[in-house]
C-alpha cells in the first residue's frame, strides 16, 4: 500500500481547528525569530556606541544570529529525523527564552556575540522541528497556505519588535531600547512551551521509523481531533540512522531537489538583508532621528507584510514556480531606482523608505514567504528536517559575509549588487525550482527523484 492512501484523511482533508492551532504554534517560533532578528535593526544604532566597536565588528556580532541559525538548522535538522519532531518542538523552547535573556543583559562585546550564537543555534532548532510537523499534517491543496503561515507570524514578529522598540526608543533612548526589546523577545518562546505541550508527533515520522509505541498515542490525539486513521494500513519501516537519512537526501538522484532547496535559501538571503537589518541606520545617515528611523523600518515591514499575505492567498493557486521567479525579479525594480536616486545625489529619507516598503511587499512577500515550502514539499519524510536546515544554512549562513559586505562597499554599490543579485537569482529559480503544488508530501519527493534521475541518465548511459 501506497503512503499516499495511508495519508489519504491528512492529504484530503479541509482545515479545521487542529491543522490552525498546529500552524499558529509551529509560526509562534519565527514569530520570536523575528522579535530577535529585526530587534538587531534597533540594536544596529546603539550596539557599536555602548561597545565601541567599528561598523563591521558591529556586523558580525549581529550576523552571529544568522550563523546560529543556518548552525542550529543543520544541527536541528539531523536531530528531528532522528528523534522526532515533537521533542525539539517542545523543548529547544527553553534555549530560546533562555538566550533572549542573556543577550540583553550582554554587558561586553564578546558576550554579546556569545549569546547572539546561542540564540540563533535554538532557532535553526525550532525551525527544523516545526516545518516538517507542520507539512507532515497539512492538507495537500492547502499546504502552501498553511506553510506561510510561519512567514505571516515572522511579520507579525517583525512588525511587534520595531513598534515595540519604537516606543522604547521614544520612553528610555536608542541606547537601552534594544536590551528591553530582547527581554520581550523572551515572553513568546516560554508561551510556546505550554502551548506544544498537546500536539502529537508526527505520524509519518513514526510510521518510517518503526516507532510502534507511538501509532496508538498519535492516532488517539488525531481522533480527538476529527481525524481517523485505520491502524490496520500503518505497515512500520525501519529506521535508518543518521547516515541513512542523510544519504536519503544528498544522493545524485535528489540532485535537482537539493539545487532547488539551496539556492531559495541562498538567494534570499543574497538580497534580502540590506533591506532587512540596514534600513534604520541608512535612514539615519540621511538624516533621520533615531524615533524617525525606527518608524520607518515599522513602515516598511508593515508594507512587507501585506506581500506575505497576498502569497498566502495566491499560493496554493499560481503556484510556487511562477512565484519565486516574479519575486526575484521584480524586486530588482525598486532597489534599482534606489541606486539612480544615490548616483544623481537624489536620496531622500522618504524615498528610501518608499522603495525599501515596495521591495518588501515584492521579495519578501513572494520569496520570503515561499523559502518556506521547498525544503518541506520535496524531500522524504527520512530527511525533511535535514532539508529544513540546509535551506537555512544557505539562507542565515550567508548573511554574515552579506552584512559584512554591506558595511564595507556602502549603500550605493550595496544597491547595485542588489539589482543584478536580483535578476540573476529570479533567472537561475526559474530553471532549478519545479512545481508541487496540490501534490502530497510522498508524489512530490517521487517526482524529485524522477527529475534528478532523468538528469542523471545520459552521463550514466555514456558510462556503461
Amino acid at each position: 500500500m501506497m503512503d499516499n492512501d495511508i495519508y489519504s484523511v491528512i492529504d484530503n482533508a479541509k482545515i479545521t481547528k487542529f491543522q490552525r492551532r498546529l500552524a499558529v504554534t509551529a509560526a509562534l517560533g519565527p514569530f520570536t525569530d523575528a522579535f530577535n532578528e529585526f530587534g538587531s535593526s534597533v540594536a544596529l544604532i546603539a550596539v557599536g556606541i555602548i561597545f565601541h566597536l567599528p561598523a563591521y565588528l558591529v556586523a558580525i556580532a549581529l550576523g552571529a544570529y544568522w550563523a546560529g541559525v543556518a548552525g542550529g538548522g543543520i544541527l536541528g535538522g539531523v536531530i528531528s529525523d532522528r528523534i522526532g519532531r515533537r521533542y525539539l518542538f517542545l523543548y529547544d523552547t527553553i534555549g530560546m527564552a533562555l538566550f533572549a535573556i542573556l543577550s540583553a543583559v550582554s554587558a561586553n562585546y564578546l558576550e554579546f556575540f556569545i549569546t547572539r550564537l546561542g540564540l540563533g543555534i535554538f532557532i535553526g532548532v525550532d525551525y527544523a522541528a516545526a516545518i516538517p510537523l507542520l507539512a507532515e499534517y497539512s492538507p495537500s491543496k492547502q499546504r502552501g497556505k498553511l506553510l506561510s503561515t510561519e512567514k505571516l507570524f515572522f511579520m507579525f514578529g517583525t512588525l511587534a519588535t520595531v513598534l515595540i522598540g519604537l516606543g522604547l526608543t521614544i520612553d528610555v533612548g536608542s541606547l537601552l531600547a534594544w536590551r528591553y526589546d530582547f527581554l520581550i523577545a523572551a515572553v513568546p518562546a516560554l508561551i510556546l512551551f505550554g502551548l506544544r505541550f498537546d500536539m502529537p508527533a508526527s505520524l509519518r515520522w513514526a510510521k518510517k521509523n518503526g516507532k510502534k509505541e507511538l501509532i496508538p498515542k498519535i492516532l488517539k490525539k488525531l481522533k480527538k481531533e476529527g481525524i481517523n486513521i485505520d491502524p490496520e494500513t500503518i505497515t512500520l519501516e525501519k529506521q535508518k540512522g543518521i547516515l541513512g537519512n542523510a544519504k536519503e537526501f544528498f544522493n545524485r538522484k535528489n540532485i535537482r531537489a537539493i539545487v532547488y532547496i539551496f539556492w531559495i535559501g541562498a538567494a534570499y538571503s543574497l538580497t534580502v538583508n540590506l533591506a532587512s537589518v540596514y534600513a534604520s541606520p541608512e535612514l539615519v545617515s540621511l538624516g533621520a532621528s533615531s524615533t524617525t528611523a525606527v518608524l520607518g523600518s515599522f513602515i516598511i515591514d508593515l508594507i512587507g507584510t501585506v506581500g506575505v499575505v497576498i502569497t498566502l492567498l495566491i499560493v496554493d493557486k499560481l503556484g510556487r514556480r511562477k512565484m519565486g521567479t516574479y519575486g526575484f525579479m521584480l524586486g530588482a525594480i525598486p532597489m534599482a531606482i534606489l541606486f539612480i536616486a544615490a548616483e544623481m545625489h537624489l536620496m531622500s529619507i522618504p524615498l528610501l523608505i518608499i522603495m525599501f516598503g515596495i521591495f518588501f511587499l515584492i521579495n519578501v512577500g513572494f520569496v520570503g514567504t515561499l523559502q518556506y515550502l521547498p525544503a518541506a514539499e520535496v524531500s522524504t519524510t527520512r530527511s525533511r528536517g535535514l532539508a529544513v536546515g540546509w535551506e537555512k544554512l544557505f539562507e542565515f549562513g550567508l548573511a554574515l559575509p552579506m552584512l559584512t559586505l554591506y558595511a564595507i562597499i556602502g549603500l550605493k554599490y550595496s544597491l547595485l549588487f542588489d539589482v543584478i543579485m536580483s535578476i540573476v537569482a529570479g533567472i537561475i529559480f526559474y530553471f532549478v525550482s519545479f512545481e508541487t503544488k496540490s501534490k502530497t508530501l510522498e508524489q512530490n519527493a517521487k517526482y524529485a527523484v524522477d527529475m534528478g534521475h532523468q538528469s542523471n541518465k545520459a552521463p550514466e548511459t555514456e558510462k556503461e
